[in-house]
C-alpha cells in the first residue's frame, strides 16, 4: 500500500507540474511562437477549462470505464500528446494538442484522488489533505524547476521531461492488479438545489475572484518581470514563484489559525486582507521584493482557499456534490483569470493589474462581511 499511496501522490504532483509549467515561461513562448500575449495565455487557460466542467461529468466517465483502465489510458495520452505538441513550432498545432492533454487531466486527478481515498479508507480526511499538498507542490514543481531546466536545456526539454515521468507512471500502475472501483453516478439535476440558496451562491462567487485573481497576476508576471529587468533568466522569473509553497504550510497550520482567529469566518476575512496586501505589494519595482509579495500574495490565497472549502462543507452534506460545484467555480475563475487580464494589462499596465484585483478581491471582502450570518463556523 505504501508504495501505491506514494506512486499516486507522485503522479498527482507530476500532472499539476506539467499543467503549469509553461506559465513562468510565457515571454519566451511568446518569442518563440511570435504571437501575442493574448495568445499566449490561453496555454494555461485552455488547460483549466476542462477541469472546470470535469466535476459536473466526472460520474457519467468512471460509471463506464474501470478506474485502472482511464488513469493508465489518460496518463499515457497526455504525455504523448504532450511530446507531439512540443514537435512543430507553430502556435496553433501547439495549443490543439495541449487542449487534447487537457482533455486527459480531469480524468487523471479523479481517479488518484478516488483511488487514494479508497485503499485507505479509514485515514480519507488525512489523505484528501495530503492529496491537496501535492497538487500545490506540483504547481511549484512545475514553475520553478520547469523554469530551471528551460534555462539549463530548453522550455522543449522541460515540457518533455515532466511528459517521459509521465508515462513510466502509467506503467508503473499497469502492475497494480487490482484498482477497480465503483462510483457514484451523478446527475445534473442533482446540482440545482445550490443554486437556489444565498449562502451557496456567495461562496461560489468569492471562489471564482479568489482563483480569477490568483491567475491573473501569476499568468502575466513574467511578461512585466521580462519588461522591467531586461537580463532576467526563466530561472530567476521561476524563483519567484518560490511563494507558492505557502500553499502547503497554510493548509498544514490552517487549524491553528482559526483557533488564532477564533472561527472559520474570521480566518477567511484575514486571508483577504493578506491576499489584498499582496497585490499591492505587486507594485514594486524591486526583485527581492517581488518574493516577498509572492510569499504574501499566496499566503492570502491559499489561506481562502482552505477556509472557503471548510464553509462549503460545514454547510451541506451532500459534500460530494458541494465540492464538485466548488471545484467548477474555482478552475472556472482560474480559466478567464489567465486570458481576460491580458486584454487590460495590454493597454492600461501592471500596476493598473494588480490595482484592479486588489479591487476585486476587496468587493469579495464586502460581500462576505454583509453577510456572514451564513457563516457562523
Amino acid at each position: 500500500m505504501f508504495f501505491l499511496k506514494s506512486l499516486i501522490i507522485f503522479t498527482a504532483i507530476l500532472t499539476l507540474a506539467l499543467l503549469y509549467a509553461p506559465q513562468p515561461m510565457f515571454a519566451n513562448l511568446a518569442t518563440y511562437f511570435n504571437v501575442s500575449l493574448h495568445e499566449i495565455s490561453w496555454i494555461v487557460s485552455i488547460s483549466l477549462i476542462p477541469l472546470a466542467l470535469a466535476p459536473l461529468l466526472y460520474g457519467y466517465l468512471l460509471e463506464k470505464f474501470s478506474l485502472k483502465k482511464i488513469l493508465i489510458f489518460s496518463l499515457f495520452a497526455c504525455a504523448i500528446f504532450q511530446i507531439i505538441a512540443n514537435l512543430i513550432p507553430d502556435f496553433y498545432f501547439f495549443l490543439s494538442f495541449r487542449f487534447l492533454q487537457s482533455l486527459c487531466i480531469p480524468a487523471i486527478l479523479t481517479a488518484l484522488l478516488t483511488l487514494l481515498t479508497r485503499i485507505d479508507e479509514k485515514n480519507t480526511q488525512k489523505n484528501v489533505a495530503i492529496y491537496v499538498g501535492a497538487t500545490t507542490f506540483g504547481g511549484f514543481v512545475g514553475r520553478v524547476f520547469g523554469s530551471y531546466l528551460s534555462d539549463l536545456f530548453s522550455w522543449h526539454f522541460a515540457l518533455n521531461f515532466f511528459a517521459i515521468l509521465m508515462l513510466l507512471c502509467a506503467f508503473l500502475f499497469f502492475l497494480f492488479k487490482d484498482l477497480s472501483s465503483n462510483p457514484m453516478q451523478v446527475c445534473l439535476k442533482d446540482f440545482l438545489p445550490y443554486f437556489r440558496e444565498t449562502r451557496f451562491l456567495l461562496l461560489f462567487f468569492c471562489v471564482f475572484i479568489m482563483f480569477f485573481c490568483f491567475q491573473s497576476v501569476l499568468s502575466f508576471l513574467p511578461f512585466h518581470l521580462k519588461d522591467i529587468f531586461k537580463d532576467i533568466t526563466q530561472t530567476q522569473i521561476g524563483l519567484v514563484y518560490l511563494g507558492f509553497l505557502t500553499g502547503v504550510f497554510s493548509s498544514l497550520f490552517i487549524g491553528q489559525s482559526i483557533k488564532f482567529f477564533r472561527s472559520r469566518f474570521n480566518t477567511a476575512i484575514f486571508g483577504l486582507f493578506v491576499f489584498i496586501a499582496g497585490s499591492f505589494l505587486m507594485l514594486s519595482t524591486s526583485f527581492k521584493l517581488y518574493f516577498v509579495a509572492m510569499f504574501v500574495f499566496c499566503s492570502g490565497m491559499f489561506i481562502c482557499h482552505c477556509i472557503f472549502s471548510a464553509l462549503l462543507n460545514l454547510s451541506t452534506t451532500q459534500k460530494g456534490l458541494a465540492n464538485g460545484l466548488y471545484l467548477t467555480f474555482y478552475y472556472s475563475g482560474g480559466a478567464f483569470g489567465s486570458v481576460i487580464p491580458g486584454f487590460y494589462y495590454a493597454y492600461f499596465g501592471w500596476n493598473f493589474l494588480c490595482i484592479f484585483t486588489a479591487l476585486l478581491l476587496f468587493v469579495s471582502l464586502i460581500v462576505l462581511l454583509k453577510y456572514r450570518r451564513f457563516y457562523k463556523f
